[in-house]
């Protein structure tokens, strides 16, 4: 994940255009595309003006080799797009790996930046599982988690492998965040073997 990839999720998910960004940052439109699309390298103060701009900061955080919630969705989205089901599921499980492995502190620096939305049922099952596993470390929740509630009445399971199972979730054994959500993943699948 870069810092350019950042602003351009922080612009989307804030719902703001190209030229609603371009002209209060004094950066020009066109320059400000080419530099969300990796044609254009920008200078450290172009990137300070633009991130002015939309009310975000970058702060150093050690990570330890985990992922962010962030980058996680994008994870998931290129594996959805690209009709690989499988690994989606895959990197979501790995997502919640990575937060159960780190300290509550680094759990909350890994999901402060709003993942952008893909219009999928995983936007749920992300912040289904951010909130069980912030709540487990007595941490606060992000706004973006709190804002995506899904859609209990109409319930989701991800697709876990190339082939559609035949068996289902047990709702009874589904944690309370994802079940609120509508989305159907047990407790026991949220750690790896």
């Amino acid at each position: 994940m870069t810092i350019v990839s950042s602003l351009r999720r922080a612009r989307k998910n804030a719902q703001l255009t190209l030229s609603e960004v371009a002209a209060p940052s004094g950066v020009g439109e066109t320059n400000l595309s080419a530099i969300e699309n990796a044609r254009r390298d920008p200078s450290t103060a172009t990137v300070q003006r633009i991130a002015d701009t939309l009310g975000v900061t970058f702060v150093a955080v050690p990570v330890r080799g985990r992922s962010s919630a962030a980058l996680a969705a994008a994870a998931i989205t290129d594996a959805q797009t690209s009709g690989n089901p499988r690994l989606a599921y895959r990197n979501f499980i790995q997502f919640a790996d990575d937060l159960a492995a780190v300290d509550p502190v680094t759990r909350v620096v890994l999901v402060a930046e709003e993942p952008e939305r893909s219009g999928e049922r995983w936007d749920d099952a992300l912040a289904a599982l951010v909130e069980y596993r912030l709540t487990q470390a007595a941490a606060p929740l992000p706004q973006w988690v709190r804002e995506r509630t899904g859609d209990r009445k109409h319930t989701w399971e991800p697709q876990r492998s190339s082939v559609p199972l035949p068996v289902g979730a047990d709702e009874n054994l589904v944690p309370e965040p994802f079940r609120r959500r509508g989305v159907l993943i047990e407790e026991s699948e949220l750690v790896s073997a």
